[in-house]
């Protein structure tokens, strides 16, 4: 009785011991798998980690990038409009001047058509009756104007010499009264009414004595 006693009390004992270290084998490959997985999951945290300090590196640098551009943009932003207000200020200047010389030149040329216009309507009045008219001795206008031009009186002068030119066109003396004419008017101030008379003896007289004195004439004149 006591040997069958003994016999199952052996027989449970190794029954537990086997379920236990069953029990146990279990555990341990749970525990395995569990620390499998968590060594897997530490690394894929670990590998995105990486990548997040990698992209955040990239993210920096190109953040440095864009602000050296924005930084250089907005130097040459600054240099371009200092430019640009250098340069309409300049051009101010220059319409201002350009504006001023302008108006000078249009009062000159005011002065000057005035005058102008006050000397011809002078030469297109009738003059009075020179002395030299009573003399016997003057035969023509153009003695006439040769009087007057010796006196001075240019402004007459050169009527006499303008009325012996279309009294005579192909007068001897027709060469000499248009090369006095342009002295008179010279004498005048009038120097473009004088290159005329002037360029006109060398047109038509260029060979002679008179055509040298007005080329000369025309030289002083420029």
């Amino acid at each position: 009785m006591k040997l069958g006693l003994l016999v199952l009390f052996l027989a449970l004992t190794g029954c537990l011991q086997t379920r236990s270290d069953v029990r146990a084998g279990e555990q341990g490959k749970v525990l395995q798998q569990q620390v499998s997985t968590l060594q897997k999951t530490n690394a894929d945290v670990s590998n995105r980690f990486e990548e997040a300090i990698e992209q955040m590196r990239y993210l920096n640098g190109r953040v440095e990038v864009l602000e050296n551009q924005v930084s250089q943009l907005k130097q040459e932003s600054e240099s371009y409009r200092k430019q640009n207000a250098e340069l309409s200020q300049s051009q101010s200047q220059k319409i201002s001047l350009f504006q001023e010389t302008l108006a000078k030149m249009e009062s000159d040329q005011e002065k000057l058509l005035a005058e102008l216009a006050a000397v011809k309507s002078a030469l297109q009045a009738e003059p009075a009756k020179p002395a030299a008219l009573n003399n016997p001795k003057v035969k023509n206008t153009f003695e006439l104007g040769e009087i007057l031009f010796s006196k001075k009186e240019y402004r007459q002068a050169i009527l006499e010499y303008q009325k012996y030119r279309e009294k005579f066109p192909k007068g001897k003396s027709v060469t000499l009264a248009t090369y006095k004419m342009g002295l008179s008017f010279q004498e005048l101030g009038l120097k473009d009414d004088a290159k005329a008379f002037f360029e006109e003896v060398i047109a038509k007289s260029p060979k002679s004595e008179e055509a040298k004195k007005s080329k000369a004439r025309l030289q002083k004149l420029k």
